[in-house]
């Protein structure tokens, strides 16, 4: 099967929202961008169009008008709503309704379906004037919160989908199912057998690239290049020396030595820590990690020969976050580059390294950044203090793991900070957050006192320069602000 959804992102929350629902319910979906042109959309054969809008009252600019012809079923929710009342003639005046619980009733429709009236929380409603193609399909409190064109299978509504919120999931289905006759084919094992089978005809009879961080996403992208190509998968691996306490060796272990890729281990410890040696400042650290990264990767892959395709880990998560694919170190040429997790969200892709069979011990450890532990050590990057870190660390990270605490926590890290000038001791900084109601909220976990002292009390008796450890309560509004630089 085939059958896809595109979603349009206008909100990055509404999108995530409706992927999800969609996803849960084996419905195929992918989010591109507002900007998509007919001739792209034309190009994936979709069977149907999701416009998501925010509820904030901020009306979208606009959508290329060849997408409303009717050659595809168009469903607008949000604050999308009234901008495609106003793409098809009519107007989106003042807000009427905002922040308002109210009863919604609904005209029957294939939308409809099955809806009779529900509650709802009605964020940014505004006054719709509909054009003379469309009528009222939805009210509430005497306003139009929904419509539907005459002829044509485009429909728009004024709110979006809520947490634990049937009667919106119903409304998905009726449009998924009904209205664009989509077939629910979509599971991860569907996903990787599709992926596999896009990778085999991208690279053919040749020979495909690609460079593995040590983290989840590139090793998932290389599992699923692996199983469609087998050895003609060349992955390369950097030891930069800014990884956790072995971790580098464990990586190896698994991914090379048990499940079989093809990787050529470079040990630059010395490059990385030569480049950062007096650096301070973390936008030189990045900028530095950068380019040593590149350039090591660059003279590996030149040395190996020639290949097909490039395979990179970019996700859905990555897009939506605005990282693009080269926005990131990563081997650079003008062949054909391949994303097989560009439609999945972070958690998607750990859904599918467990369906590759990767073990958990690997899948539930902490996310780490591309930097390494250049950024969580405050002041110069030294061997000694690389060290201090990743015991510091590593005693953290199995005091949760004893506790059987990691799975609630999105993050868990130690981060070392100089003590003021002339003493030349450490402080080390736990960090642990949960995540908030949105993607982009972290709060800091409250972890047990007992735990903490634990932790405290090792890090103390196990690493003499170390004579303070503070646990970190500050929230985060959105994730990047998790890590301390």
């Amino acid at each position: 099967m085939s059958d896809l959804l595109l979603i349009l992102n206008y909100d990055a929350a509404g999108s995530r929202a409706i992927a999800r629902a969609l996803r849960a319910e084996h419905i195929c979906c992918k989010i591109v961008t507002p900007d998509i042109s007919a001739e792209d959309v034309t190009a994936q054969q979709p069977q149907g169009l999701i416009l998501a809008g925010g509820v904030n009252g901020a009306v979208p600019g606009g959508i290329d008008p060849d997408l409303l012809t009717g050659a595809w079923p168009v469903l607008a929710l949000g604050d999308a709503a009234a901008m495609l009342c106003r793409k098809l003639g009519g107007d989106a005046l003042e807000t009427a309704l905002c922040g308002v619980v109210g009863a919604v009733t609904f005209e029957p429709s294939p939308l409809t379906e099955g809806l009779e009236s529900c509650e709802r929380m009605l964020r940014s409603v505004r006054r719709l004037r509909l054009p003379a193609s469309a009528r009222a399909l939805a009210h509430s409190h005497e306003e139009t919160v929904g419509f539907m064109h005459h002829v044509l299978p485009i429909y728009g509504v004024q709110f979006s989908l809520e947490s634990n919120d049937t009667d919106g999931i119903q409304l998905l289905l009726n449009f998924a199912l009904t209205v664009c006759g989509c077939t629910r084919w979509w599971t991860f094992e569907g996903f990787m057998d599709r992926t596999v089978e896009e990778i085999r005809a991208a690279v053919g009879d040749g020979q495909a690239i690609c460079a593995l961080t040590g983290g989840l996403d590139s090793a998932v992208a290389a599992m699923l290049a692996h199983r469609a190509l087998g050895g003609r998968l060349q992955c390369l691996f950097i030891d930069t020396g800014l990884m956790r306490e072995n971790e580098a060796d464990q990586f190896l272990a698994y991914f090379r030595d048990q499940a079989g890729l093809n990787i050529a281990p470079i040990p630059a410890q010395d490059r990385f820590l030569s480049a950062l040696a007096g650096i301070t400042d973390p936008g030189k650290k990045r900028h530095i990690i950068a380019a040593a990264l590149q350039t090591t990767l660059d003279e590996a892959a030149n040395s190996l020969g020639t290949f097909s395709a490039i395979l990179r880990a970019t996700t859905c998560t990555d897009l939506m976050e605005g990282k693009d694919a080269l926005s990131r170190p990563g081997l650079r040429g003008d062949l054909p580059m391949l994303e097989p997790l560009r439609e999945l969200f972070k958690d998607e892709v750990r859904q599918v390294g467990a369906h590759l069979g990767i073990p958990e011990a690997i899948l539930q450890r902490p996310s780490f950044p591309g930097s390494g532990l250049a950024l969580r050590i405050l002041g110069e990057v030294t061997p000694a203090r690389l060290q201090t870190l990743r015991a510091a660390d590593q005693i953290f990270t199995a005091e949760i793991a004893g506790a059987g605490l990691g799975k609630r926590m999105r993050h868990y890290f130690a981060v070392l900070t100089p003590l003021p000038e002339g003493d030349t001791r450490s402080a080390v900084i736990l960090r642990a957050v949960q995540a908030g109601e949105t993607a982009q909220q972290a709060y800091a976990a409250r972890l047990p006192y007992d735990l903490l002292e634990r932790v405290t009390e090792r890090i103390l008796r196990e690493r003499p320069e170390v004579v303070r450890v503070v646990y970190d309560l500050s929230p985060s509004t959105r994730t990047r602000g998790v890590e301390w630089q």
